[in-house]
């Protein structure tokens, strides 16, 4: 009896131990729980954890609580924040050749244009040049959310690119679609999602632009008045796991392969699940008022085309790698 006594304090202290020198790590999103990039999140911190047999525990600090999406990246490149998952978008402000994917080229793209870049050699280009900021983005890498669309609207109804004429509309906080946009005829004005619905309700804003069919089905806006929409598939965003390099500098590297590998088994779950919500998306914005309007195939290769005409400027004028995205478009193009 004294024996088993003695085993069981000794198992106790022990677990006490191992509780006491667990990594906490922290995972900051800008989205409210149930959306797919929480989801996504749950997901990793459930597979990090079981891979460590709990050494690394992981709290997720959803709808902003900790950081505003930019705000997160600054802290992932300082170290003061140790995971996340960030839109195309706003990344983009640090590396603005993630922008690449908005470009015109991509106008009228699908699903595996995207994947066919960024699963390939261009891809590991591109997360080597986010890593140069002091942020890793593990194996697996992104998953699609939708293809953009150019408007959605409250009052002012499009119904074709001459009707987005001084309309203004919130988009992403990435200066490529601002410059795409204000090319388009439209008035856009980068903002943190966090600040839209507000915008919306106190009529500040005409609507949205270069966002997709989710971000309004998940966000319910029909209910802060957004009643129309122009669909012409713009492009695309993709969200991307992140790691503070100077976290994974502190571990060791069996759990350093932890974090960064837990993420593979995750990536597939998110992009067959973004897949099958886009599905209904339409459906489900119309079912709620949300009136759709859609370009002629005709009218989107005309805007495409004239896209196309300003692309290297707003290649240039962003700070992007002219040979880098020329490379994309040839590997885009190719049979």
């Amino acid at each position: 009896m004294k024996c088993s006594k003695i085993l069981s304090a000794l198992a106790l202290s022990l677990l006490m131990a191992g509780a006491a020198n667990a990594t906490e790590l922290r995972l900051s999103v800008e989205t409210p729980p149930g959306h797919v990039r929480n989801q996504a999140a749950e997901r990793w911190a459930e597979e990090i954890q079981k891979e460590s047999n709990g050494s690394i525990t992981v709290s997720i600090f959803p709808g902003a609580q900790l950081y505003k999406s930019a705000d997160a990246v600054r802290a992932l490149a300082s170290g003061a924040l140790d995971l996340s998952i960030q839109a195309s978008p706003t990344l983009s402000q640090f590396e603005p050749n993630l922008s690449v994917i908005t470009l015109p080229i991509f106008f009228g793209s699908s699903r595996d244009d995207v994947r066919k870049i960024l699963d390939g050699s261009l891809g590991r280009e591109l997360w080597g040049m986010v890593e140069k900021k002091g942020i890793v983005v593990p194996p697996g890498g992104h998953f699609e959310f939708a293809p953009n669309n150019s408007a959605y609207t409250t009052k002012k109804v499009v119904e074709s690119y001459g009707d987005l004429s001084g309309v203004k509309l919130a988009t992403p906080p990435s200066p490529v679609v601002v410059s795409i946009l204000k090319e388009m005829g439209a008035s856009p004005v980068a903002t943190p999602r966090s600040e839209i619905v507000l915008q919306l309700t106190q009529g500040q804003i005409d609507g949205l632009g270069s966002v997709t069919d989710l971000t309004i089905k998940g966000g319910k806006l029909w209910e802060v008045g957004i009643a129309n929409a122009f669909a012409d598939n713009a492009g695309w965003g993709v969200y991307i796991p992140l790691v503070s390099k100077a976290t994974l500098d502190k571990l060791s590297e069996a759990d350093r392969k932890i974090v960064l590998d837990s993420w593979d088994k995750v990536v597939g779950w998110a992009r067959d699940y973004s897949a099958n919500e886009l599905a209904d998306a339409r459906a489900i914005n119309e079912q709620n008022g949300v009136a759709y309007h859609d370009p002629s195939t005709d009218e989107i290769a005309a805007m495409r085309e004239k896209m196309i005409g300003v692309q290297d400027q707003i290649v240039k004028d962003s700070g992007m790698d002219a040979d880098f995205v020329k490379r994309v478009a040839d590997t885009l193009s190719a049979k």
